[in-house]
């Protein structure tokens, strides 16, 4: 794995002991967890607010928000040395998951207007919308109030090829797949009980005080939602089921939001995909892989 620092410098692969690089579709949709050995030259650009730039030059940049010293490790059982675990967040939204000091009330806003107002740095949103009511009240994350919104919408944001986009959970099935892989390449995963309880239908009022209700087709659990259509309670309602869980050669090209294709299967999207780069301290060699966890459209 490819790490710059902030000084331009290039981390040698065999001070990475540890690295994975995850893309997901929370709202700060790329993270990384490293273990690197330092001397006291490297450790300052290893500090919480530095930047490290991973995939090359010009590749994804990271703000580090936590940052350990790792002290009395042995190597081949006799040398002591020291290293930093860091975990590193995608710099241009690592603003929204501070709590706020401050509110933010937004209405009839445009969902990249809400990650500015938050402090997150991007110019635009592929296929932005406007979402109707958001409020961040003091002391909370704006992140969490960003997945609430997306869950109204039905749909995920996810970062790829240097920018951020917005995609409703049925068009994810409507792209072209990028990979074919075997059908029992793969450990599956069965939810259907949790899938009960954990994913409701909800209901909510209109302004005459009717009731307006959402998606009731299956036996779920009921939560009430103030201020809603029923187009958004049914949104509300529909998610991806973790399906699948494999693991491949490395492939840091496969970002969430990707669809697998499983040969004699049905198509799955990357809910997760971790890029794993660890390298032995024994002289065994490294190891490197990607492992995608893989879900299906729940209505």
């Amino acid at each position: 794995m490819i790490i710059y620092l902030s000084n331009g410098n290039q981390i040698r692969g065999d001070l990475i002991k540890s690295a994975v690089l995850r893309s997901d579709m929370s709202p700060v949709p790329v993270t990384l967890e490293a273990e690197i050995r330092t001397d006291d030259d490297m450790t300052k650009y290893l500090s919480e607010g530095q930047i490290l730039t991973v995939g090359g030059e010009s590749g994804e940049a990271l703000r580090i928000i936590k940052s350990n010293r790792v002290i009395n490790r042995m190597v081949q059982g006799e040398r002591e040395m020291s290293a930093i675990q860091i975990t590193a967040i995608l710099d241009a939204c690592h603003n929204i998951v501070f709590v706020r000091s401050r509110a933010i009330i937004k209405e009839n806003s445009a969902l990249s207007g809400i990650y500015r107002a938050a402090g997150a740095n991007i110019k635009a949103i592929d296929a932005d919308f406007p979402v109707p009511r958001f409020y961040c009240p003091i002391g909370d994350t704006p992140s969490f109030h960003i997945t609430r919104a997306l869950q109204e919408e039905g749909g995920i944001v996810r970062w790829k090829k240097g920018a951020i986009s917005f995609i409703r959970l049925p068009d994810l099935f409507k792209q072209k797949a990028v990979m074919d892989l075997p059908n029992n390449a793969s450990d599956d995963v069965d939810s259907g009980f949790l899938e009960r309880h954990e994913i409701p239908w909800f209901y909510s009022l209109d302004e005459s005080g009717a009731f307006v209700i959402g998606n009731q087709q299956k036996p779920r659990s009921v939560r009430f939602s103030p201020f809603k259509n029923v187009q958004r309670l049914y949104s509300m309602s529909r998610c991806l089921v973790q399906r699948k869980v494999t693991k491949i050669n490395l492939n840091a090209k496969l970002v969430a939001g990707d669809l697998i294709n499983f040969i004699d299967g049905v198509p799955l999207s990357i809910i997760t995909a971790a890029h794993v780069f660890e390298n032995d301290t024994d002289g065994s060699g490294s190891n490197q892989n990607s492992r995608l966890w893989l879900g299906s459209l729940e209505d």
